[in-house]
């Protein structure tokens, strides 16, 4: 199975733009196989315009609902999500033009004051049971806490993915925790990130496909474009049978 992580460099706000572009990554990709998109990768964090975005947000659904029938993809990123609570950062599975999976970030980042525009999801982290195997997510600063990715190894996951906005100042904890998280979890794992200065912030790139031995498969440095690389679902029961980390 071919899986795929596109980096991208964001228009803030510009949701037509980024569609557009991330459309075009889309047309490349293989049919049958499995893509990560960024973090916020409609508008990325616009967050005084919070409301106006999430309200395509159904729309960007539907759009790539339809890409993923047309071409059986699993497809996951995060988007703003509005609710009678107010606003979520939700990432969300989409397999064979089906919506699977959704679940609120937990972890918000108060650094650059995202508790100040989103609710905070729950601490309920499942994994979704997809075509492309036994998927588990860490939204970008959901990443650090090792708890959350404990939690989806023991309840089966095989790859975890990761949507983010990391910041560029924090470029090697992103690619140290990335890798660890594949070593740890004895899982594949699937970096999405973003790239260059969007607004005021510079990110990160580091975007990557790691093995269960923690192994990187593909990497993309500080450019936009878009990463691949062929993963064996069996190799995540070989690795785990080679070093078993039952507690």
């Amino acid at each position: 199975m071919q899986a795929y992580s596109l980096q991208l460099n964001l228009d803030l706000g510009n949701v037509d733009k980024n569609l557009e572009k991330i459309f075009k990554y889309l047309d490349k990709v293989e049919k049958n196989s499995i893509v990560v998109l960024p973090e916020m990768f409609s508008s990325g964090f616009d967050n005084e315009n919070l409301p106006t975005h999430a309200k395509q947000t159904p729309k960007i659904y539907k759009q790539l609902k339809k890409i993923s029938y047309e071409k059986h993809l699993v497809i996951s990123g995060s988007l703003p999500e509005n609710t009678r609570y107010g606003i979520y950062n939700k990432a969300f599975v989409i397999d064979n033009g089906e919506i699977i999976f959704k679940r609120a970030k937990a972890k918000l980042f108060k650094p650059t004051g995202e508790h100040k525009y989103f609710k905070e999801g729950k601490n309920n982290f499942d994994i979704a049971e997809s075509s492309a195997g036994n998927l588990g997510i860490m939204i970008c600063f959901e990443l650090r806490f090792p708890n959350i990715s404990y939690t989806l190894s023991k309840k089966g996951m095989e790859i975890l993915l990761v949507p983010a906005q990391w910041g560029a100042s924090r470029k090697k904890h992103l690619e140290v925790l990335s890798q660890a998280r594949a070593i740890e979890t004895q899982s594949f794992v699937i970096v999405s990130d973003t790239v260059g200065k969007i607004g005021k912030i510079t990110y990160a790139g580091s975007s990557a496909i790691y093995n269960p031995w923690g192994e990187r498969l593909a990497f993309l440095d500080d450019e936009e474009g878009i990463i691949k690389a062929d993963i064996d679902l069996n190799e995540v029961a070989r690795v785990r049978k080679k070093i078993k980390m039952d507690i």
